[in-house]
């Protein structure tokens, strides 16, 4: 999984873009363009991990700020990571699963803190 943050000036830098008239281009990215700092979660096939990216965007309307919104989602991160290496993931975890996260954040703190690899910008 790849995370990457909504960033306007972004897509602007990337230029024209193919068989779209930047017109067009404009009025569509203010029609449907996420908040600015709004992460994006994407699996290997570039496509967008549900529920998060659903709960993203909700955090993103309900206008948290970029910076918080940063933190939730390395913790997102830190979850699904720790999910997958029990041999789960986040529609089959339970109770049980979400306080054992808990109590390994809490415990291992410098183990947690910090980017993780393959996060970056996304238009």
């Amino acid at each position: 999984m790849r995370l990457y943050f909504a960033s306007h000036r972004a897509v602007w830098r990337v230029g024209d873009v193919a068989g779209i008239d930047r017109s067009l281009l404009a009025g569509a990215l203010e029609r449907y363009r996420l908040p600015a700092g709004t992460p994006v979660l994407l699996d290997e096939a570039m496509r967008p991990v549900e529920p998060v990216s659903s709960w993203f965007r909700s955090l993103a309307l309900a206008r948290r700020d970029a910076k918080s919104m940063r933190a939730y989602a390395y913790t997102v991160l830190m979850l699904l990571g720790f999910l997958q290496a029990r041999g789960t993931d986040l529609r089959s975890a339970t109770e049980m699963d979400i306080l054992q996260f808990r109590q390994w954040r809490r415990e291992d703190t410098e183990g947690t803190v910090g980017a993780p690899a393959g996060t970056g910008t996304l238009p």
